[in-house]
């Protein structure tokens, strides 16, 4: 008797499945998706064998390519700050009156140069702060003289020659901004870094550090007063990357009065 051999081809089912895990973090709104590999069942068929015949089941795998799905993401938009507050949210972004009241520089050079410093990446930014020029804002940055500056800054006292953030109001001492201080230790417009950046982060919530730059530190804290002594460490306007993390925080308390009395940072 001849004998007869039948091929069956039988092909191999796939299933492949892919999610995506929405990772919010405490210092910024990021989104990550990790995607698991895709399981794969290969099934082998084979027929009952006839008295006479011989059937022989071959499987044949297909070649297969499994994409992970990408699940779309959102994040939350930026909260609008335009008054004091308390706010929870990660992205902020504080509007700002910005204007001079000083003749040798103009409200324009004034914003433009401050706007600058704020929104450097290498400041507040990276602690989830944009600032934006509005001239509506209850929120003001003020350059003017040390008489001026000393009426928007009572209760606090500057004496004509120093800087204050006071409620809603940040006041920057002209002369300081045309000439830095008598111990500052860089350039005019490093100081003017320093100025705007320690002021306006007064603004939204962030006090002196408990002490002052330790010995070996070499740099100084962006919170930090530089305006009198600078101690053992150099002047710097920039925060630095404990501060940065410390400004992440939230709440964040924006234009809080001379009254408040929040936590303060720790050298680490």
């Amino acid at each position: 008797m001849k004998r007869i051999v039948f091929p069956l081809v039988v092909v191999a089912l796939v299933s492949g499945c892919a999610g995506a895990a929405p990772n919010d973090g405490p210092t910024t709104t990021r989104l990550a998706a990790d995607d698991p590999a895709p399981s794969t069942t290969s099934v082998t068929a084979t027929s009952p064998r006839a008295p006479a015949t011989t059937v022989t089941a071959t499987t044949v795998a297909p070649s297969t390519t499994t994409t992970a799905a990408s699940v779309p993401t959102t994040t939350q938009p930026p909260v609008a700050v335009t008054a004091p507050g308390t706010y929870d949210d990660q992205e902020l972004v504080i509007h700002l009156q910005l204007r001079s009241e000083v003749p040798d520089v103009t409200s324009h050079d004034f914003a433009s140069t401050a706007l600058s410093i704020l929104n450097d990446p290498a400041g507040w930014s990276q602690s989830g702060f944009t600032f934006a020029a509005n001239e509506s804002s209850d929120l003001v940055v003020v350059l003017a003289d040390g008489p001026r500056v000393d009426a928007l800054c009572l209760p606090l006292e500057t004496f004509g020659k120093v800087s204050c953030q006071n409620g809603a109001v940040v006041a920057l001492n002209a002369d300081r901004w045309r000439g830095g201080a008598r111990d500052w230790d860089s350039t005019v417009e490093a100081y003017r870094v320093y100025l705007v950046n320690h002021e306006v982060g007064h603004l939204i919530g962030l006090r002196h550090p408990a002490s002052r730059c330790p010995e070996g530190a070499r740099t100084s804290a962006a919170m930090e007063p530089q305006t009198g002594i600078l101690q053992s460490c150099a002047g710097n306007g920039v925060p630095l990357p404990w501060e940065i993390e410390w400004a992440s925080n939230r709440p964040a308390v924006v234009g809080p009065g001379p009254e408040w009395d929040g936590p303060r940072p720790s050298w680490p």
